[in-house]
């Protein structure tokens, strides 16, 4: 029931929050339906918002595991999905291919034959991380990095190489008390100056390359000024999400 209302709440909250394109909503408080909902039937919102006022405040005195301050580190992988309301990138998830990042096309993953044959693969189409590393079971893992030029990657399988001057860890993370989903964060000073994301058109029609928002970004077509800023909504996954990623 609690997860039924949190879902409706977050796709009303999202629909209203980012009526206008330019505008960077707070994601993290499902309980903020009840200043920005409008609907044709107010009864109907203020029975939504009621419930799941009650429902959270139930949750949050019987449970051990809630939490009265913000989420800081993740408590599980996680995957994350695009936000900008009237883009083409809207809620588009962003999937691992290729060693980078994309909205748009497929996540393409690894897994040996033997670990097949023992029925051990993980499913390998979603794309799963944390802050600092892929969702793999590959021994060593997979790290993220951001490179000088904003392009936004991860380490090939059994290799800690990264581009020169790369920063690993590139991301951070917060999730509101009683959200349902967090957002992944990614501020990094001088000399990179990135403050954000930002998704850049590539030559295949509705695929787009996932970087940090810096100026002078070296970008698949060339122009900055075609790349759109999102927010990345970043909810929990189970388990990981493949042996490797490729």
């Amino acid at each position: 029931m609690l997860h039924s209302l949190l879902l409706l709440t977050i796709s009303l909250f999202l629909a209203v929050a980012y009526a206008s394109p330019q505008h960077q909503a707070d994601y993290d408080n499902p309980l903020a339906i009840r200043d920005v909902v409008t609907v044709t039937s107010t009864l109907t919102a203020t029975v939504i918002a009621s419930t799941l006022a009650s429902t959270l405040t139930s949750t949050t005195t019987s449970s051990t595991t809630t939490y009265a301050t913000p989420l800081t580190q993740p408590t599980s992988w996680l995957t994350v999905t695009a936000a900008r309301s009237g883009s083409e990138i809207h809620l588009l998830p962003m999937n691992a291919a290729g060693l980078r990042f994309w909205l748009g096309g497929n996540t393409i993953s690894y897994c040996p034959e033997q670990v097949e044959d023992q029925y051990a693969c993980p499913p390998g189409n979603t794309t799963v991380l944390s802050v600092c590393s892929m969702g793999v079971l590959v021994p060593g893992g997979q790290q993220i990095y951001v490179t000088p030029r904003g392009e936004l990657g991860y380490t090939q399988a059994h290799s800690i190489s990264m581009p020169p001057g790369a920063v690993s860890c590139p991301f951070t993370y917060t999730k509101a008390p009683g959200a349902y989903i967090g957002r992944l964060l990614m501020s990094i000073g001088a000399p990179f100056g990135i403050t954000g994301f930002m998704a850049c058109p590539t030559r295949s029609r509705g695929i787009y390359q996932v970087f940090g928002n810096l100026k002078n970004a070296t970008v698949p077509l060339g122009n900055v000024s075609q790349c759109i800023g999102f927010d990345p909504l970043a909810a929990d996954a189970p388990g990981p999400g493949a042996w490797q990623y490729t």
